[in-house]
């Protein structure tokens, strides 16, 4: 009876938490700049039961320990981490925004026992037209690549869209198939994650005053690959792995039970371990989206051409505009 009673009283003083980016300022609104692109199209992030430690964005952190360099996440320091990627899709010049925040760790839950590990993380990619900075889709992701969603906004032309197209459905959870287009300076999309797995449980277009939270400061991407070794002044180290066969992989990630079991079964050991994102060639891994061992190069998020086709997208149609 009382562990009964304790549960429930677990379930009902869980609350959301909500991590909220710095406003778009007014001379950002209008600027083609990329650093205020990425200020004014950052998203907020709700996360299902955001006092626990594991919920909490945090801050990735170096520190070494016998003789070599071991992250983990400061859960008391939220940061984003953002960049823009240059891209083209079906001819049409195309910026990919892109937000990345960690979590200490996937919590013990049941259904993602098998998935166990630290230093996980969630990408959240805003793709706007460079010729308008029109959004065109939102992309979320796993940092080791699993659960990915391509969600269109209305800007999207209906004949670029994937034929048949119906409900969106991910981990469980029922998404909008189209998205309100965010407005710079106005409007945001509002991404909400569960408690312990961090799925993406929901997606919705708010205005930006509308998800008052904890300040999300963005950092720029980069700063993951020359972060401070704490306790060792004036060095520094990379979030992610350098060398060997774990390369372009986020230290401490590596999933086990995964690695050994379904990723020897696919032929990728790494199965489930976050990963860095870019060129294979500098990063020294592909972020493949995909866990089919034929459609790993079409599944990178480093060739978005690719994955749209292979979700039935019609990338030439990427530069129309509805209504036209």
């Amino acid at each position: 009876m009382f562990l009964l009673a304790l549960l429930v009283a677990r379930a009902v003083g869980a609350q959301e938490r909500a991590w909220a980016p710095v406003a778009c300022p007014p001379e950002d609104a209008a600027s083609r700049d990329e650093a205020a692109l990425l200020r004014c199209f950052a998203p907020a992030f709700v996360v299902e039961d955001g006092d626990r430690s594991f919920n909490r964005i945090g801050t990735p952190a170096l520190f070494r320990a016998g003789g070599r360099e071991r992250a983990r996440i400061d859960t008391e320091t939220p940061a984003a981490f953002a960049e823009v990627r240059h891209d083209v899709i079906g001819g049409t010049e195309v910026l990919h925004l892109v937000y990345r925040v960690h979590f200490d760790r996937l919590a013990f839950k049941p259904s993602v026992f098998f998935e166990r590990h630290r230093n996980v993380g969630v990408l959240a990619i805003v793709t706007v037209r460079a010729e308008d900075l029109a959004p065109l889709l939102l992309t979320t992701v796993y940092t080791c690549g699993c659960y990915r969603v391509v969600l269109p906004t209305a800007l999207l032309p209906e004949t670029a869209l994937p034929p048949r197209r119906g409900r969106v459905r991910s981990a469980g959870h029922d998404l909008p198939d189209r998205l309100a287009a965010p407005v710079r300076g106005a409007s945001r999309f509002v991404i909400r994650l569960t408690s312990k797995a961090h799925r993406l449980a929901g997606v919705e277009t708010s205005a930006s005053d509308s998800t008052p939270g904890i300040a999300l400061p963005l950092r720029e991407m980069k700063e993951l690959r020359r972060l401070s070794i704490q306790g060792v002044p004036g060095e520094t180290g990379s979030f992610f792995y350098t060398s060997g066969l774990r390369r372009g992989h986020v230290r401490g990630a590596w999933s086990p039970i995964e690695g050994v079991t379904a990723g020897l079964l696919l032929l990728d050991p790494m199965l489930g371990m976050d990963k860095d994102l870019g060129d294979p060639e500098s990063t020294g891994t592909r972020f493949y989206t995909s866990l089919l061992p034929w459609q790993r190069n079409v599944s990178r998020l480093d060739r978005f051409d690719s994955l749209l086709r292979m979700l039935k997208f019609r990338p030439e149609l990427f530069g129309s505009v509805p209504g036209r």
